[in-house]
């Protein structure tokens, strides 16, 4: 049996204002092409279904839709909450649509939800969880104790050990290597971390919440990545269709399918005359979404003259000898005692390499004193 493993749709999702609705049709629609042509016959998604617990309306038409097909294609689909879905809104049609072959998990309630892909394989669908939920079934759970609270609910699993057990989680699941970016969601200093040694139980685990594609360890813990690059430090990864080829107990073998994008992310460094001559954007997509980065000292309407050959910028910068004195005048003056005046001294410093002459402080002594009067 195949079965695809998903996680980290975020359907709804923005960068800077820009609606990925469109790039996440596209790659769902290569999800479903891909069950169809590997005759798949179970799909789990692993949770952050949505980007936000009230999700929008093309979101929610977007992921009815997904979910129509699936059906129709009489695949057996097994869906939990992660961190940015609200669980009851996620699961409040979850025993009606039951009968389409279409299963989500309810708010926790003290033990994790149990279901059948085949008479081989048992599927345990455990929502996104917080230490808080679980210590009203577990009152010996320590305040933020996340490691503890998902060992005690996952050691409460009774397996059935001559069948093929797996877990869908949404949780941080800690282990030397692991790969993070910048547009999860994650505890100050690990918090929210558990050890994967907690799963050991299971035949394979389907995680959710890191949005890069990796193993935990092992092959029988894998995160499935999202589904689209969600910020610019993924530009390098690929992002894959995980999908488990299930021959028994003691053989589950792995197929990735890399996900084509209707839109990348690129992020170009340089000066503007690079980006604005035809050789170069002759032999680049130029309707990706786009970082730039200008070397330039000063360029008059610079995003208005790239535009013209990339509509799709979401992000333009200058890296110059001005914004690197900006910042190093911000690094200067964070976190010390110094006076307005001596602030202005540095400033000045930074600004015009060199020290402030006796004269020019005279002039910025009358002026604050000039001021105070005003005041």
């Amino acid at each position: 049996m195949k079965i695809l493993h998903l996680a980290d749709l975020h359907l709804g999702r923005k960068i800077n204002d820009f609606s990925l609705i469109n790039d996440q049709k596209f790659v769902l629609n290569q999800a479903l092409e891909l069950i169809l042509k590997n005759n798949i016959q179970s799909v789990l998604i692993s949770g952050d279904v949505f980007d936000r617990a009230i999700p929008s309306a093309d979101a929610l038409e977007l992921f009815g839709d997904f979910l129509s097909k699936l059906s129709k294609y009489f695949v057996k689909t097994f869906i939990i909450a992660g961190n940015h879905d609200n669980v009851e809104r996620l699961s409040y049609l979850s025993d009606l649509i039951r009968s389409s072959d279409i299963y989500i998990s309810k708010v926790f309630s003290g033990e994790i939800e149990r279901f059948s892909i085949n008479n081989d394989i048992d599927v345990y669908l455990m929502p996104y969880l917080y230490p808080a939920e679980i210590r009203k079934y577990y009152p010996d759970i320590k305040v933020g104790d996340y490691n503890g609270a998902i060992k005690a609910v996952v050691d409460d699993v009774k397996i059935k050990k001559d069948k093929i057990n797996i877990l869908l989680a949404h949780q941080f699941v800690f282990f030397l290597d692991v790969i993070f970016s910048e547009s999860e969601q994650l505890g100050v200093g690990g918090i929210e971390g558990v050890s994967p040694k907690i799963f050991d139980k299971f035949d394979y685990v389907a995680l959710g919440h890191l949005h890069c594609p990796q193993r935990v360890l092992t092959d029988k813990i894998r995160y499935g990545g999202s589904i689209l690059k969600y910020s610019f430090s993924e530009i390098n990864q690929k992002k894959v269709f995980t999908v488990l080829d299930v021959k028994n107990k003691n053989e589950i073998l792995f197929e990735f399918h890399e996900i084509e994008f209707l839109h990348d992310l690129k992020v170009y460094r340089g000066y503007i005359d690079e980006f604005l001559r035809k050789d170069f954007y002759k032999n680049v997509k130029r309707d990706d979404y786009i970082h730039f980065v200008l070397l330039d000292e000063y360029v008059l309407d610079a995003r208005k003259k790239l535009s013209a050959i990339y509509p799709n910028i979401m992000f333009l910068e200058f890296d110059n000898q001005f914004t690197r004195n900006i910042n190093s005048v911000s690094k200067t003056f964070k976190g010390n005692d110094k006076s307005l005046v001596e602030h202005f001294f540095d400033f000045y410093k930074v600004q015009c390499n060199e020290n402030i002459d006796e004269v020019k402080k005279e002039i910025v002594y009358n002026l604050l004193e000039d001021l105070k009067e005003i005041e």
